[in-house]
């Protein structure tokens, strides 16, 4: 929405002035084209959308993130939220917030430093938002336990990564059998080679031989979902495969071709 309103911003004058001729009456659209006929106000509200087109980019990164398909992903979750973290961190004290935007201000006539601590203020309610949501998640100490599970996570950090028990949080991993500590030692021991072990679902699937409790433990985790879409998604599609004209379709059948459907790409 965001990016349609910056492409857009041109036409909200004329369009709230013929709004306000058809609906006189109507109080808020005739404040908002009062606003846009001052050239103050006008200005300002260009800084701050832009501002926000400019930034939420990063957002719709990590959101991309978090919404790809058919992909392990659930161990890089943790690593994700750091990033966006220290990304909100940094920009609550930053006195520079790009050439782009500043290139923006200053063409508007505005002195960019003028809106460095409202730009800082954005960034310190969305890290208190983050705060206040994701570290007390109920999901957020499993998000940190399945990192063990990629391999990149477990040979580059230090030692500590490879006590078993403060991963008690994994069912399985809370009271290991012999076979299994065996086997955890063999993977904290192994080389890391980096490019060889991006592909979760192929690293574990190799090291099935080699680390067979271990590696059904790492299959079933990694592939956790990490929202509800697909959830969701699969409900909506019950409503396109049940239509008037399969209304006797068998359990078996409606859950053979949802799982069709699901599947198609491989």
């Amino acid at each position: 929405m965001v990016f349609y309103t910056v492409e857009h911003l041109q036409y909200w004058q004329d369009f709230y002035r013929k709004e306000s001729e058809i609906d006189s009456r109507n109080e808020t659209i005739s404040a908002i084209y009062l606003i846009l006929q001052d050239s103050h106000q006008y200005r300002l509200i260009t800084i701050y959308i832009r501002f926000i087109s400019i930034y939420v980019k990063a957002f719709i990164k990590d959101l991309g993130f978090f919404q790809q398909q058919k992909k392990p992903i659930f161990p890089y979750v943790e690593t994700q939220l750091k990033n966006l973290l220290a990304y909100l961190e940094s920009n609550q004290i930053s006195t520079y917030f790009g050439e782009e935007l500043e290139e923006i201000i200053t063409n508007l006539n505005f002195d960019p430093s003028e809106f460095y601590s409202i730009f800082q203020a954005a960034f310190q309610s969305a890290y208190k938002k983050f705060e206040a949501h994701i570290p007390d998640h109920p999901t957020h100490p499993l998000f940190c336990a399945v990192r063990l599970f990629d391999p990149k996570y477990m040979h580059t950090g230090n030692n500590q990564r490879h006590n078993i028990y403060q991963y008690s949080i994994i069912s399985e991993l809370d009271n290991p059998s012999d076979d299994l500590l065996h086997e955890w030692g063999i993977y904290c021991g192994l080389e890391f080679d980096n490019n060889n072990e991006n592909d979760l679902d192929k690293y574990w699937n190799d090291s099935s031989n080699r680390l067979p409790n271990l590696s059904k433990i790492a299959l079933d985790y990694i592939w956790l979902p990490i929202s509800s879409c697909a959830v969701e998604r699969s409900f909506s599609l019950y409503n396109t495969l049940l239509d008037k004209d399969r209304q006797n379709l068998t359990k078996e059948s409606l859950k053979q071709l949802n799982m069709m459907y699901f599947n198609r790409d491989y």
